[in-house]
């Protein structure tokens, strides 16, 4: 049997957990020199409900907008309206989800403007996004520096601008990050956590969530989080052969039983690390021991 897409998961987590109130229609705000925000309604993870979408440059433009997500027309009109004021120049994409490119196509129809991504995202959005400019690590564009960062998504770039980072979905300030192992790695993503962890002190700019002006505290955090759910993920591990299912129950005991499908992708992550270690072992039937 085929593994559920991480969109499919993600539409089973929305059944069942409430994202955040729509609120009221999302206004521009300055987060730092030369960046500003707009927080638009998307088909994101809940409890979160929206992606940032980050207009990067000078206060009457051009700017490069990076990650406009949002598939809703009424909110692609609100996107339209700031940048009526502060045209675009470019489109910067930090990785292929769905709610990070959703208005990307029509955005840079619309304004004529290039779509600039990693070229492991680039072959992710093939048939769906065309991307027009490649972006590699440690090259700048439109004043934002890429950082490559993989791990939850293979192509997933950071921008720096700046004290500040715009940080994609390597961290959030509201809701969790999904490592899914078809389009993840664990191991990568916590390196990736430590190359962020190794630059200058920054301001961290989530896609969900409010700014994070300790951006080293966030990342310590991060990664004490997933070395304590690893040390719970090898201790779910036995002689005896386990199902995803059976050991979620007791590694992610401390999860909301509704987030207990996501989980189960996170676990996988896990143990594919720790299969590489020779700390685990894959069965070959869907179950898993140490």
């Amino acid at each position: 049997m085929s593994e559920p897409s991480v969109e499919i998961l993600y539409e089973q987590v929305r059944a069942l957990v409430p994202a955040q109130p729509a609120g009221p229609p999302a206004e521009l705000v300055s987060v730092a020199p030369g960046i500003r925000v707009l927080a638009l309604r998307t088909p994101t993870l809940p409890p979160a409900a929206h992606t940032n979408v980050y207009l990067v440059g000078p206060d009457a433009g051009p700017v490069a907008v990076i990650d406009p997500g949002s598939p809703y027309p009424e909110e692609q009109a609100i996107l339209d309206q700031v940048l009526a004021r502060v045209p675009p120049s470019a489109i910067l994409l930090t990785h292929h989800h769905g709610d990070h490119v959703g208005g990307a196509a029509a955005l840079a129809q619309r304004w004529s403007v290039p779509i600039a991504a990693h070229p492991a995202t680039a072959r992710r959005l093939a048939g769906r996004v065309q991307v027009t400019q490649s972006v590699a690590d440690g090259e700048t564009v439109s004043g934002a520096t890429a950082i490559f960062t993989p791990g939850h998504a293979e192509g997933h770039l950071c921008f720096a601008i700046g004290d500040a980072t715009i940080a994609g979905d390597m961290v959030a300030g509201i809701g969790t990050i999904l490592i899914d192992p078809s389009e993840g790695d664990m191991a990568v993503y916590l390196s990736s956590l430590e190359r962020l962890l190794a630059r200058p002190p920054m301001t961290l700019l989530p896609a969900h969530g409010p700014a994070i002006r300790d951006g080293h505290a966030k990342l310590r955090e991060y990664l004490a989080h997933r070395r304590m759910r690893e040390s719970m993920v090898a201790a779910a591990l036995g002689a005896t052969p386990r199902t995803l299912r059976e050991m979620v129950v007791e590694a992610y005991r401390d999860t909301p039983r509704a987030l207990w499908p996501l989980a189960e992708r996170s676990l996988l992550a896990h143990l594919v690390k720790l299969g590489r270690e020779q700390r685990a072992t894959d069965r070959g039937d869907g179950r898993w021991s140490a």
